[in-house]
C-alpha cells in the first residue's frame, strides 16, 4: 500500500510496544518530516473502513486525524510535555471517498503558558474537506 503514498511522506510509528492507542486503529497515517517549526502536514489514503455506510469519508475520521495531528504538534513544540485537547471546533465543507489521498495541515497560532491555540485544514487534492481550530491545555507537573 505504500506505493500510492505521495513522495515526501513517511509512516508515523504508531506501533510502540508500550502503548496501545486509539490512533493505531485509524491508521496507517503519514507525515512530512520537512515541515517548518510550528507546522505539521499529515496524510492518509482513505480506505473503506474510514467511510460511512454510503461510501463517503466519515467526518469522525477527519476530526480524529486533525485532533491527533494538532495534539502531536503541541506535544513536540513543548518538547515532550503532556497536553490535552480543551476544545476542537470543526466545519465540514466537502466530501471524499475511499481511495482519495487526504492531507491535513496544522499550525500553532499562539503558545501561552497554560494553553496553545492551533488551526488545521483537511483536503483531498485541492478540495477543502474540513477546517478546524482548537485549544490544548499544557499540563503542568504537580
Amino acid at each position: 500500500m505504500t506505493d500510492d503514498i505521495p513522495a515526501g511522506f513517511e509512516p508515523i510509528d504508531l506501533e510502540r510496544q508500550d502503548i496501545v492507542s486509539f490512533e493505531r486503529h485509524i491508521g496507517p497515517l503519514y507525515q512530512r518530516a520537512d515541515e517548518p517549526e510550528g507546522k505539521a502536514c499529515w496524510g492518509f489514503r482513505a480506505a473503506a473502513h474510514h467511510c460511512n455506510p454510503y461510501g463517503m469519508l466519515h467526518g469522525g475520521m477527519l476530526t480524529s486525524v486533525a485532533d491527533t495531528m494538532m495534539g502531536s504538534l503541541v506535544f513536540h513544540a513543548l518538547q515532550g510535555k503532556p497536553c490535552a485537547t480543551i476544545s476542537l471546533t470543526s466545519d465540514f465543507i466537502g466530501a471524499a471517498k475511499a481511495g482519495d489521498w487526504i492531507e491535513g495541515r496544522a499550525e500553532v497560532l499562539r503558545m501561552g503558558r497554560a494553553v496553545c491555540f492551533l488551526r488545521a485544514e483537511m483536503r483531498a487534492g485541492e478540495r477543502l474537506l474540513m477546517s478546524a481550530s482548537g485549544a490544548w491545555a499544557i499540563i503542568q507537573p504537580r
